[in-house]
């Protein structure tokens, strides 16, 4: 089935990144680096939904030139571009978060978790979960990259869409029902409820 592309989302500039070599995966916000994520936990990626493109990335500098689908792809605006993509997702916290990248490794990743969920009967209508499991290097030419090794841990609904239609409302209540707060604990204890 063809890929589906949509405009870059706004993400508050929350932004996943990765170091393969340290397989070390952190949010980049507007306060600065974070600790590492846990990544056996996961994070959810919108993967069905990513974009390509060229990407030039260097010291204050970032070009994304997203590319209309796979099979069209704009002239590469310059050497320094390269093939990339851009994909939304959310942290364990429920942060969305944009993650992007123009290295071997990570479009090999994104390539391979695309081809994986797209098997699966839940792609058409919920995003994966993704545990990274392993980065290992490989031999490509002359250098090294790496192999991300990763998992589909559930899916989830995609939390922009509501999971159900809504209810009628119910007639007023003097209490709330005795019910509330045992749902709202199994909700908190699911990082991923949406």
């Amino acid at each position: 089935m063809p890929i589906s592309f949509g405009s870059s989302s706004d993400t508050s500039g929350v932004y996943l990144r990765a170091n393969l070599p340290q397989n070390k995966w952190w949010v980049k916000s507007e306060a600065g680096d974070e600790p590492p994520l846990d990544m056996g936990a996961g994070v959810a990626i919108d993967i069905k939904n990513v974009v390509f493109g060229w990407l030039h990335i260097d010291v204050g500098v970032r070009d994304w030139q997203p590319w209309p689908s796979p099979s069209q792809q704009i002239p590469r605006p310059s050497d320094s571009h390269k093939n990339g993509f851009e994909v939304k997702c959310w942290l364990q916290d429920r942060r969305e978060a944009e993650f992007s990248g123009n290295s071997y490794g990570l479009g090999q990743f994104i390539a391979k978790l695309y081809n994986e969920a797209e098997k699966c009967p839940e792609f058409e209508t919920q995003i994966p979960v993704v545990q990274i499991t392993s980065s290992t290097p490989v031999v490509i030419g002359r250098g090294t990259s790496y192999d991300v090794g990763f998992a589909i841990k559930k899916w989830i609904p995609r939390p922009e869409a509501p999971t159900e239609a809504p209810a009628a409302a119910p007639a007023p209540q003097a209490a709330p029902p005795a019910q509330a707060a045992p749902v709202a604990a199994a909700a908190a204890g699911d990082d991923f409820g949406f």
